[in-house]
């Protein structure tokens, strides 16, 4: 059974000197948001970036460092490549990550780690055969909001976790403008491959890798789906469902309702309820959004108040200095960062495979709406891992 204590770990200063060389496959939208942090890690060498519309990996490394590779196996036959950043559409995902891992590459993946769970262990299993590290985003478990978040539960400033109330919905993304929104090198954001991927496999993981990373893996669960504003997209769009709501329970007790969905007004926050007191975040997608404490306090008379004033803790890392300008700070770099770090020591990244599969699994069952309550099977090794806060880890901070 899973720890229930977070244990906090400091992975320590990079030794100096030491660089990994990583190359980014796949230059679209979100590859900005990659190359806007990277600075703050310099022990990621940028060694260049191949994408199939050359001129988005022109773009990438003229802005971001490194050269254009011609085609995939340049990249794969490159002997100072240790890292592979796969970047490519979802449906990408499995060809290129088992590529890399066949040709002995590290391989840190966006989100989701394939398509489906099989192909998933396939690569959790290929990479443990070949002794490769595999990880996969997203990675704002290493953000100033998170990393406080984490640390106060784990110190007990709340008591014993109870309840979580957490939620991912973005707004009504039907009636947002969607086709107009680009990135800095001017990509425009693919809401064709996003829409069909569907909300869930798209943005659960932001919650759920601070929840598994505070509580432990999710052992029992029940979901449900729906399609509500699927007649307000373009012609010939495939749609996902756009709702999903789900009840988690965690390996130490502690349960979880958890909506995602792009119907309703957006809503990212994530409150944690213990028999001390509450910890919330108004918006995981931002860094340091801050992280306000309510403890119980005594009151009288006939009121439903029992807690006292909120007061915001003190970040418990500092920001990072390098970020993407845009609407939302999502701290991407910190995941090929922490696995850059592993890489160099010896160890496995925070986001380890099995971490990164625990994920895919629960993300897969709550998007396809399972509606019985079901136990989630823990995979060996996840009870190694899945309970410990980084605090710090994937940082600017180390």
């Amino acid at each position: 059974m899973t720890s229930t204590k977070n244990e906090h770990v400091e992975r320590g200063p990079e030794a100096a000197g030491e660089t990994v060389g990583a190359v980014f496959v796949g230059c679209g939208y979100a590859a900005d948001f990659y190359g806007a942090t990277l600075p703050n890690y310099p022990h990621i060498e940028v060694k260049g970036a191949f994408d199939v519309e050359s001129e988005r990996a022109a773009s990438f490394a003229g802005e971001y460092g490194g050269r254009v590779f011609g085609d995939l196996r340049e990249v794969l036959a490159d002997p100072d490549v240790s890292l592979v950043v796969n970047l490519t559409p979802v449906s990408q995902h499995y060809t290129v990550t088992k590529a890399a891992l066949l040709a002995g590459k590290h391989v840190y993946s966006e989100k989701p780690l394939a398509s489906t769970l099989p192909e998933a262990t396939e690569l959790v299993e290929l990479a443990r055969e070949r002794g490769l590290l595999l990880s996969s985003a997203p990675s704002t478990v290493f953000s100033q909001s998170a990393q406080t978040l984490l640390r106060a539960v784990g110190d007990g400033l709340i008591g014993k976790p109870r309840l979580v109330h957490a939620s991912l919905d973005m707004g009504a993304l039907a009636f947002m403008p969607y086709t107009q929104w680009r990135s800095r090198r001017g990509v425009p954001w693919p809401y064709r491959d996003e829409i069909a991927n569907g909300c869930v496999m798209e943005h659960a993981g932001y919650q759920l890798s601070w929840l598994v990373a505070m509580f432990g893996p999710v052992v029992r669960m029940a979901a449900h789906t729906s399609l509500q504003l699927g007649g307000q997209w373009p012609e010939h769009t495939e749609v996902a469902p756009d709702i999903s709501l789900g009840f988690l329970e965690f390996a130490d007790g502690t349960v979880c309702r958890l909506s995602i969905g792009w119907v309703a007004p957006a809503d990212l926050s994530l409150t944690v309820i213990g028999d001390q007191g509450t910890l919330s975040v108004g918006d995981v997608w931002q860094a340091s959004a801050p992280v306000m404490l309510r403890r119980n306090a005594r009151t009288s008379g006939k009121t439903n108040a029992y807690l006292g004033e909120p007061e915001q803790l003190p970040f418990v890392i500092p920001p990072a200095r390098h970020r993407y300008d845009d609407t939302h700070d999502l701290t991407v770099g910190a995941g090929v960062a922490d696995m850059a770090m592993a890489i160099i020591k010896g160890e496995q990244p925070f986001l380890s495979a099995d971490f990164s599969l625990h994920v895919l699994d629960v993300s897969l069952r709550l998007s396809e709406g399972r509606g019985v309550m079901e136990d989630v099977p823990v995979r060996a090794g996840d009870d190694k891992k899945l309970a410990v806060a980084p605090a710090g880890a994937g940082t600017a901070a180390r």
